[in-house]
């Protein structure tokens, strides 16, 4: 009897692992079935607010723009570890690409004196509600998201990045 139920426990837990994994591979707000959040997506158009307060829109494929997006926070050590090859990559490529990194749920005197004091030029958004870290399923922070001209997703990766490793990403969609 034991032995029932311990399997009648194990394939209820399965099937409820599998309808919420199921369920949470997509947004509920998505549009398209070709809308996502994994590498060959439609990137979801979303906006923000950046440290001075002002709405900053990110929809690649209306702006024909690549995007690199960098989800962060400034209490997160492998975040701070890789923001001066994101400042290296920001300098480089600011010309080529829409650079965001997005602060996850910090105030923004916070960030602006994080920022300030370590001498970051790069834009940066505020997801002060965790709404778009959760639209992304971002789990772990850093989390970088590169979205080509068509707003197609092209590269994701969850922890640290270097400017070589976005460098590599971006010829692949023709940016040099």
């Amino acid at each position: 009897m034991k032995r029932y139920i311990f399997f009648t426990v194990l394939i209820i837990i399965a099937v409820c692992l599998s309808i919420y994994f199921y369920t949470a591979a997509e947004p509920a707000t998505q549009v398209s079935s070709q809308t996502g959040i994994t590498v060959g997506k439609t990137a979801p158009q979303f906006s923000l607010k950046d440290t001075d307060g002002n709405t900053i829109q990110i929809n690649a494929a209306k702006t024909k723009q690549v995007f690199v997006i960098n989800f962060w926070a400034t209490w997160c050590p492998p975040c701070r570890e890789e923001m001066p090859e994101l400042e290296k990559f920001y300098k480089t490529y600011d010309d080529k690409v829409e650079f965001f990194g997005i602060d996850e749920q910090e105030p923004a005197d916070k960030v602006n004196t994080f920022i300030h004091d370590n001498a970051y030029t790069y834009p940066i958004l505020l997801d002060t509600s965790g709404e778009i870290e959760q639209l992304f399923k971002v789990r772990a922070i850093p989390t970088t998201v590169i979205i080509d001209k068509n707003g197609t997703i092209v590269y994701r990766k969850s922890g640290g990045v270097t400017a070589d490793e976005l460098k590599n990403a971006l010829t692949k969609v023709g940016v040099h």
